[in-house]
């Protein structure tokens, strides 16, 4: 593609993007929940009385500025809502750049999590190291820590030891033990020390999964002592939302269903989180509402979600409606 022809599609997707905000704000629908930027992989968390959701943050690579016509990400927001209608941008929490260990200017700030852990707050965040032969190619994770969910997070001279890969996701068991889950090619996962910035176990494959496909993006919670590992997974051509189901938070799992199947609108990933809020439980997943013909400028989605009286999860429709509730005397802004 040259960058020319380049250039063309950005100035259509900027007009495109400015026609579909009119047109949502007019039938005053609730997805997608981000619209002043693209927005992906979403991670939503209860902290306290509000909703904070922790996304990767798609841009349009230009000349010098990413890989053309591919995933370029230099820097991470925090939203937040208190009622899941109106939603706060509270600004830039991390830049590529402003990392120690990360290279710079390689826009592979990927999918995050965020989790709170005695007063403080922990970001893990994937992306590529300058320093490959001290921690080899490819991904790896790291850790910024606050005293806010909002920040400001302070990141770790280093990323986390032994972890090799993209998509890290939390999990705190009610006896207090962390988890650390991420992806490459497979998934995996491990205990993570009280610091929560190191490993406290050896790396285990949760190789109970589907053997054929990509399978990344995993996102692990307890409900009724059911711990699910919920996780994208490339069954045909494009991904949709699987799970599996155990008794322990490192397996072994027993594959139990779908929650999202592939999206009508073909957008070829899907990654999300799963939370409940005020008694009732959601699913944030993302498509490509915003783009529609590059699916490489993503923005996030929530929709209600539920379980049936065996603990398993009825499939998600993805709406348009979403969540919250909106003031119909009230001028939408966005």
């Amino acid at each position: 593609m040259s960058i020319k022809n380049h250039r063309k599609i950005i100035k259509g997707y900027r007009l495109l993007l400015i026609l579909l905000l009119i047109m949502i704000n007019r039938v005053n629908g609730q997805n997608p929940i981000v619209r002043n930027q693209f927005s992906a992989d979403p991670s939503a968390r209860v902290f306290g009385d509000r909703v904070y959701v922790y996304p990767s943050h798609d841009i349009l690579a230009t000349a010098g500025r990413g890989r053309l016509a591919w995933f370029c990400m230099e820097d991470y927001h925090v939203f937040s809502s208190s009622n899941l209608t109106d939603w706060t941008d509270h600004g830039m929490i991390i830049t590529q750049n402003s990392v120690p260990w990360v290279k710079p200017d390689s826009y592979s700030m990927w999918a995050p999590d965020c989790i709170e852990r005695n007063g403080k707050y922990y970001f893990y965040f994937p992306t590529s190291p300058k320093d490959t032969v001290a921690y080899g190619r490819g991904f790896r994770v790291g850790v910024a820590v606050a005293d806010k969910p909002t920040g400001p997070f302070i990141p770790q001279e280093t990323p986390i030891k032994d972890v090799r890969g993209i998509d890290p996701n939390v999990f705190i068991d009610k006896d207090g033990q962390a988890y650390l889950y991420w992806s490459a090619g497979n998934i995996y996962g491990a205990k993570l020390k009280a610091n929560m910035l190191e490993l406290d176990s050896e790396v285990k494959t949760l190789g109970e999964l589907p053997a054929k496909g990509l399978k990344e993006g995993p996102y692990l919670f307890e409900r009724k002592g059911i711990y699910y590992l919920t996780y994208p997974h490339v069954e045909n051509k494009t991904e949709r939302l699987e799970y599996a189901t155990g008794d322990n938070p490192l397996g072994p799992f027993k594959v139990s269903g779908v929650i999202m199947d592939e999206s009508p609108s073909g957008c070829w990933t899907n990654h999300h989180s799963i939370i409940q809020f005020k008694g009732q439980w959601y699913l944030f997943y993302h498509d490509k509402n915003y783009s529609p013909r590059f699916d490489k400028a993503r923005s996030i989605r929530a929709d209600s979600l539920s379980f049936n009286a065996d603990g398993s999860i009825k499939k998600v429709i993805p709406t348009l409606r979403g969540i919250g509730i909106s003031d119909a005397k009230k001028r939408n802004t966005g």
